[in-house]
């Protein structure tokens, strides 16, 4: 059983010099429970079997222009990027400090809570390397020398195979992890792929609402 994904096909072009084409899946984008997961939905055009029709393809949800989407998804990384390290670093002042005055706080919890925030931080700092290679860019304010020409929307063959998903090309590990990593994601992908009909409203709806 494999459902038909629409991507958006765009070119990069940065002072009106090409940097390449890629592909953004325009359904799960909306489904992800953490913004740098966004980025790891892109694809270079080359890599993937793209396909110009489809016979019963999910729904298109991007809500804004692909360019738009990117230069968004930039600006909320570089912010949560300052705000991740800022959280960690004041966590472990606060619990330096407990522990100088030998106040109990409890050691796992911050453990616990210190590597949730570490994860948190690779997975925004990973994906903002990503979005700068992509866009060619080190700065917010390089994104004005960047143009995003949106080329079509094209489909791509997605299902599920012993715990892994797997397109033409054979598994896709991103797809894959997601899958393990993101509740979020795994609801929405497993739902797509056993519907029958069209996507309801109510599906719809809930898209909007995680992004």
């Amino acid at each position: 059983m494999a459902m038909e994904v629409p991507y958006v096909l765009f070119e990069v072009r940065k002072r009106g010099r090409p940097r390449g084409t890629f592909a953004v899946d325009a359904y799960f984008i909306e489904f992800l429970s953490l913004e740098p997961r966004k980025v790891v939905l892109i694809k270079d055009a080359s890599t993937v079997v793209l396909r110009r029709k489809a016979q019963k393809a999910l729904p298109p949800l991007l809500r804004k222009p692909v360019g738009e989407t990117l230069k968004n998804i930039y600006r909320e990384l570089l912010r949560n990027s300052t705000e991740a390290r800022k959280k960690r670093v004041n966590h472990m002042r606060r619990w330096n400090v407990w522990r100088i005055l030998g106040i109990p706080t409890g050691h796992s919890r911050h453990i616990a809570l210190d590597e949730e925030l570490a994860r948190v931080e690779r997975e925004n700092s990973l994906g903002l390397a990503l979005l700068e290679r992509i866009l060619g860019v080190k700065r917010e304010e390089e994104l004005e020398d960047v143009e995003v020409r949106k080329r079509g929307v094209l489909y791509r063959r997605l299902w599920l195979s012993d715990g892994q998903v797997l397109g033409e090309e054979g598994v896709d590990r991103v797809y894959t992890n997601l899958i393990k990593i993101d509740p979020v994601f795994r609801t929405a992908f497993v739902s797509a792929l056993f519907r029958e009909t069209g996507m309801s409203e109510e599906i719809i709806e809930k898209a909007q609402d995680f992004a």
